[in-house]
């Protein structure tokens, strides 16, 4: 019964009812409270929905049922990973997703990459919330107004959390509406600051690392950058220490050999240059 539940529910979130699938899985559930796909089906249909302290819920289930160690929970770290950013506690969300990325290293698991972009997602929301307390100090007048756009987004969200909760709007209308909310203050905190940054002649600056200059394996910019086979830049030391251990492209899973590394002088240049007027980011 519990598993033709699952089977009907799978049958909902491939059809964008992430509501139905989400009672489904929560009735296989109550049935067997001990299958841990119950609990992980439920969690990336949650994610779907933007129910970040259930999809919390349900990865951590599913991850003490498989076992911490074990490869198959893998893909519920990485829901609990994403969960943790949703709930605005990167550290966390760095530390889960980091420590399961290195397994999949190691186990040659198919989750590698996924985490591999929730490390990097989580390590530049850490440094946003640096950054974010560094502009602040400089500019006390930018820090309170800042302040207050983050005071009316939080009553904003409590509100359409009662709209929920009194059944006057569905789940993906409040998921959309507190994605709209959430991007609405980052538009407004982006101009905010652009506007500071003018007004004080470039002093109050927010800084960032660009994408393409991160190590997909050690999250730090690159240092001596090479291009595997399939096209991607990596530092040496770090892609030459993987390929040594794993023998295969970390992204394609092809085999390969550190002989198949080649130079990317033109990202190296890059890398130089942005350090040389960055020297902040060295420890970023």
């Amino acid at each position: 019964m519990a598993q033709e539940l699952k089977a009907k529910g799978n049958e909902l979130y491939k059809a964008g009812d992430y509501s139905g699938a989400e009672d489904l899985f929560s009735q296989a559930i109550q049935k067997n409270p001990h299958d841990a796909t119950f609990f992980s089906n439920r969690a990336i249909t949650r994610i779907k929905l933007a129910k970040w302290a259930g999809v919390e819920h349900d990865a951590r289930a599913a991850i003490e049922i498989y076992g911490l160690k074990n490869p198959t929970a893998l893909k519920s770290c990485w829901y609990l990973a994403q969960a943790l950013l949703g709930l605005q506690r990167p550290q966390e969300a760095y530390d889960v997703a980091a420590d399961a990325y290195q397994q999949s290293l190691t186990t040659k698991n198919a989750q590698t990459e996924n985490l591999s972009r929730t490390v990097l997602r989580a390590k530049q929301q850490i440094w946003a919330a640096r950054e974010t307390s560094r502009v602040r100090e400089l500019n006390e007048t930018l820090g309170a107004v800042e302040a207050l756009i983050e005071t009316d987004v939080a009553r904003a969200l409590a509100e359409l959390q009662g709209r929920l909760d009194r059944g006057e709007i569905g789940e993906i209308g409040f998921g959309e509406d507190q994605k709209a909310l959430r991007e609405d203050a980052e538009v407004k905190v982006s101009n905010l600051r652009d506007a500071f940054r003018i007004a004080s002649q470039g002093e109050v600056k927010e800084r960032a690392v660009p994408d393409h200059l991160v190590d997909g394996i050690t999250f730090e910019i690159m240092h001596d950058p090479v291009i595997t086979p399939s096209g991607a830049s990596f530092d040496r030391l770090a892609i030459t220490k993987y390929v040594e251990k794993a023998g295969v492209d970390p992204l394609t899973r092809a085999p390969m050999t550190v002989g198949d590394l080649r130079n990317n002088y033109a990202l190296k240049a890059a890398c130089e240059e942005f350090l040389t007027h960055n020297g902040w980011a060295v420890d970023w």
